[in-house]
């Protein structure tokens, strides 16, 4: 049991209403170019649901109930986040389409709670891949931040990398978006308001929470 591995995304749910316009956003611009991911049902327990990202990591299956009794111990001390979109951004290099938030205190130190918690259990385990298609491997010996990032934690988005956002949509390679001229089917501001609730899931191809093993709803 102990050589079996899983990959996990631990992430923040928004309420149902943000999470509704962030699947109606991914659903309008996936019509505009080829989609080759975009939200869907965010009732369903098999989905690609809306999230925000704070850890993505591989851990043995034997540490699951540690890590959902600390996860569990960790939503009930915390209290919900209130987050605005900052706007959407398009990374060419990887063609994805994000919903990008602020960063307050309270979030960074969050994302650092989990981790703290979470990091040990993986055991020096690495995940194959990131979100990208990077061997995560191969990121050992990057320079700066982004090679002490994954030689610690295993993750490279932490602390000065940490760009808090909903991923909408990754297309085609080579797709070219300007969300500046798009004319956008939501008001962005609507895309931001509260995350109550932190989740497992199992990890996806380029980021996406494909299953849901557990939430866990914040304390107040």
């Amino acid at each position: 049991m102990d050589s079996l591995r899983i990959e996990l995304n631990i992430a923040l749910l928004p309420e149902p209403g943000i999470a509704e316009h962030l699947v109606a956003a991914s659903r309008e611009f996936a019509e505009r170019y080829p989609a080759i991911v975009r939200l869907g049902d965010v009732h369903s327990r098999l989905s690609l649901a809306p999230h925000l990202t704070l850890y993505q990591l591989a851990v043995p299956l034997s540490v699951l109930p540690s890590l959902d009794e600390g996860l569990d111990k960790i939503a009930s001390a915390e209290s919900a986040i209130s987050l605005a979109c900052t706007g959407l951004a398009y990374n060419a290099g990887e063609a994805s389409l994000e919903a990008r938030t602020e960063m307050p205190a309270a979030l960074a130190a969050l994302q650092a709670r989990v981790i703290d918690f979470a990091n040990p259990l993986r055991d020096s385990i690495l995940l194959e891949r990131d979100p990208a298609g990077n061997v995560v491997r191969e990121l050992l010996a990057a320079p700066g931040t982004l090679g002490e990032n994954i030689r610690r934690t295993g993750y490279a988005e932490v602390g000065e990398l940490f760009r808090p956002h909903d991923t909408l949509n990754w297309f085609v390679p080579g797709t070219h978006v300007d969300v500046s001229r798009e004319d956008l089917p939501v008001d962005v501001r609507s895309l931001g308001g509260r995350y109550p609730t932190l989740a497992m899931f199992v990890l996806g191809p380029y980021g996406t929470c494909v299953q849901a093993l557990a939430r866990y709803e914040f304390g107040s």
